[in-house]
């Protein structure tokens, strides 16, 4: 890259449910939904963006409308090329950071008829969000799909070229539903928490889960797993049924093909087994589960927040100090 800075730094989601997110790279590109809309590669003004968007969507808000509107008019026509263009990873908790090389285009091959129209991008880095400052950290959580994050221009700028930088917070640029706002943040927050325990930790935290739930769960010593992390069962014996068996890995690269057979031959008859994965998993992996004849159930990063979340007032103290969360009431519009 050059050292010009561009004028302007735009987060993109990918998508609603990170499934961009292993795509954009190969694709070298980014891509926004809203496909009922069709091409809008010849609408020019917000006016005809919000045109379509109500003709499109009759029954949504009017405060939808100017929220929903507004960004896909920013991503066909405030965007320029030579801008930053940034998207989150959250398998692996990394942002990548490119620069625009074009138009947008209406183009259903590239990532498939939901995510239609794109903008080419020439990816320059892959960055830890650890790198970003809090205050980035904040803004980049925002619930926004298209979105400025120019009062963080100079630290993407730094963080591109190989430095880093600390600046001032970043205001959201238009409101959105503010217990959707909150949600998204306090989800990548609680991702921080798990993020900073050490394997071992973790391993204890899974198992604390499981308690939580109404199992009896033993977390094995340091070294001595022999491919099992965890046991569960429902009985203070261990003779009820179902036992489960827990492999646990925290890191930030996905499980792949040969940890879950691995796993599998641990698992013995009309046992069940359990794979928890911080760094997700590959494709090679959810074919292993597919084939397996052992019921097996695969945990990612957000799968097992989701679960801590959901049984977090029936855990130990100790995990619940290692996990310091507080239950509020948010308005919902």
């Amino acid at each position: 890259m050059t050292n010009d800075k561009p004028k302007h730094a735009w987060m993109v989601r990918a998508g609603d449910d990170n499934q961009l997110a292993p795509l954009v790279e190969k694709k070298k590109a980014v891509a926004i939904g809203w496909w009922e809309m069709g091409d809008m590669s010849g609408l020019k003004t917000r006016d005809e963006f919000k045109e379509r968007y109500v003709k499109t969507y009759p029954d949504y808000s009017s405060s939808r409308v100017n929220v929903n509107a507004g960004q896909v008019y920013r991503f066909a026509r405030k965007i320029s090329i030579g801008d930053y263009a940034l998207t989150y990873d959250k398998s692996v908790r990394e942002l990548l950071i490119g620069i625009v090389r074009g138009d947008m285009e209406y183009k259903p091959d590239v990532f498939g008829k939901e995510h239609p129209n794109i903008r080419r991008v020439d990816w320059l880095k892959r960055i830890s969000r650890d790198a970003f400052n809090s205050s980035a950290r904040n803004s980049l959580g925002s619930a926004l799909t298209v979105f400025k994050i120019d009062e963080h221009l100079n630290e993407v700028h730094k963080l591109a070229s190989g430095e880093t930088v600390v600046i001032a917070e970043a205001e959201a640029e238009e409101e959105i539903p503010f217990h959707e706002e909150i949600k998204s943040k306090a989800d990548e927050l609680i991702s921080d928490l798990i993020t900073k325990l050490d394997p071992y930790d973790f391993q204890d935290l899974v198992a604390g889960v499981s308690r939580a739930m109404g199992f009896r769960a033993n977390s094995s010593t340091p070294g001595r797993d022999k491919g099992v992390d965890i046991v569960a069962y429902p009985d203070a014996l261990g003779f009820g049924k179902p036992r489960i068996k827990v492999q646990v890995k925290h890191r930030s690269s996905s499980a792949g093909g040969s940890d879950l057979r691995n796993f599998l031959a641990t698992l013995d008859h009309e046992e069940n087994g359990l794979f928890i994965s911080t760094g997700g998993f590959s494709n090679d992996a959810f074919a292993e589960r597919d084939r397996a004849r052992a019921t097996i159930t695969l945990l990612d990063r957000d799968g097992f927040i989701g679960l801590l979340l959901e049984h977090y007032e029936k855990l130990e103290p100790e995990f619940q100090a290692r996990i310091p969360l507080v239950k509020v009431w948010v308005p919902a519009k």
